[in-house]
C-alpha cells in the first residue's frame, strides 16, 4: 500500500516546484497563502531545498540563488482554504496576476478563484461545503480496496493538478503502473477527462485534459530544445513526491509497466527512493524515509 510510513508532517502526495527565484516565491508564499517555512538545506549541487507549510500540508520547492535566476517549470495547483476573496487580494498585492476573480459555484464547490505567481505556475483555491449532491469520499481499506459505506475524511488542503492529452489512459496507465487508486472520472462528450481524480495513501492528485491542443510534456520537448535540454537532466524537475510502504515493489511494478525509469533504486536522506517518467513525461519520484527517521 502506498504512502505508509510517511514523513511525519507530510502526506504521500508533495508537489515540488522549481521557481525563477527562490526568496521572493517564498515570501510570495508567506503573504498569499499565509505558509510557514519549515526547512531549508543547500543541496550536494549548490543549489537550495526549501519546505514550506499551507494549511495541513507541504510543498517543497528550489530555484535561483545568489542573485542568479533560473528557468522555471510552472504547473498548476489547489487548495482548499476559508477565505477566497481574502486569499485573492492577498496574493494579487504580493505580486499575482488574476486568472479567476471569486466567483460562486465553480469547480463544484461554493466559492473559488485562480492566480498566477511570478514563475508561471497557477493557483486556484477554493472553499468546501458538505453538500447531498457532493461526491462520495474515497476511503481505502486495509487492503487498499475501496470502501462502499465510508465515512467523510479529511482531505489533503494541497493538491497537485496535472494534465493530459489523454487523460482516460493516463488514469489507467497511473494505477497499473504506480498503484494509484481511481476515485473519479468525469468525461465530456467527446470523451475527454474533463476532471478526474486518483488517491495514493493520505495523498490526492487531480488530473484533466485542459483541451484538445494541449501538449504533453513528451511531446513538447521534441520541438522545444529549452525541454529537450531539461529533459537530460535525470532529477524530478517540477515534479511529483510520493511516499510508498514498500520502495522495492514498487519500482519492479513501474518497471514492468513501462515507466521512463530516471533512476536505479538509491539511498540517501531522506529515504530510499527511485524517479521515474510516466507515459506522458510528467515527472515522479517515489520514497520510502526509514523507519528509523
Amino acid at each position: 500500500m502506498l504512502g505508509n510510513p510517511t514523513r511525519p508532517g507530510f502526506h504521500s502526495v508533495t508537489p515540488y516546484l522549481i521557481v525563477r527565484e527562490l526568496q521572493p516565491m517564498i515570501e510570495f508564499l508567506q503573504a498569499a497563502f499565509g505558509a510557514t517555512l519549515h526547512y531549508q538545506t543547500i543541496g550536494g549541487a549548490g543549489g537550495t531545498h526549501t519546505e514550506m507549510r499551507i494549511g495541513d500540508s507541504m510543498i517543497m520547492l528550489s530555484g535561483g540563488e545568489g542573485g542568479a535566476t533560473r528557468e522555471p517549470m510552472p504547473t498548476m495547483l489547489f487548495i482548499y482554504l476559508e477565505d477566497v476573496d481574502g486569499t485573492y487580494q492577498a496574493a494579487l498585492t504580493a505580486g499575482a496576476t488574476s486568472i479567476m476573480e471569486p466567483t460562486d459555484d465553480v469547480f463544484g464547490e461554493p466559492r473559488g478563484a485562480g492566480i498566477q505567481d511570478s514563475s508561471g505556475n497557477q493557483w486556484y483555491f477554493a472553499n468546501w461545503a458538505d453538500r447531498a449532491d457532493a461526491p462520495p469520499p474515497f476511503v481505502a481499506d486495509s487492503s487498499g480496496a475501496k470502501a462502499s459505506q465510508a465515512e467523510p475524511t479529511a482531505s489533503s488542503d494541497t493538491i497537485p493538478m496535472l494534465s493530459y492529452e489523454d487523460g482516460p489512459a493516463a488514469m489507467d496507465w497511473l494505477a497499473h503502473a504506480f498503484g494509484f487508486q481511481e476515485s473519479a472520472r468525469w468525461l465530456d462528450d467527446d470523451g475527454h477527462l474533463s476532471h478526474g481524480e486518483m488517491v495514493t495513501g493520505s495523498g490526492q492528485i487531480m488530473l484533466a485534459t485542459p483541451t484538445s491542443a494541449y501538449e504533453s510534456p513528451k511531446h513538447h520537448r521534441e520541438h522545444c530544445a529549452a525541454a529537450a535540454n531539461w529533459s537530460q537532466v535525470p532529477w524530478v524537475l517540477n515534479g511529483v513526491l510520493v511516499y510508498v510502504d514498500n520502495i522495492d515493489e514498487h519500482y519492479a511494478q513501474a518497471k514492468a509497466a513501462g515507466a521512463t525509469l530516471l533512476s536505479p533504486l538509491e539511498e540517501g536522506f531522506p529515504g530510499r527512493r527511485y524517479r521515474a517518467e510516466d507515459l506522458e513525461g510528467q515527472r515522479w519520484m517515489f520514497m520510502q524515509r526509514s523507519k528509523e527517521r
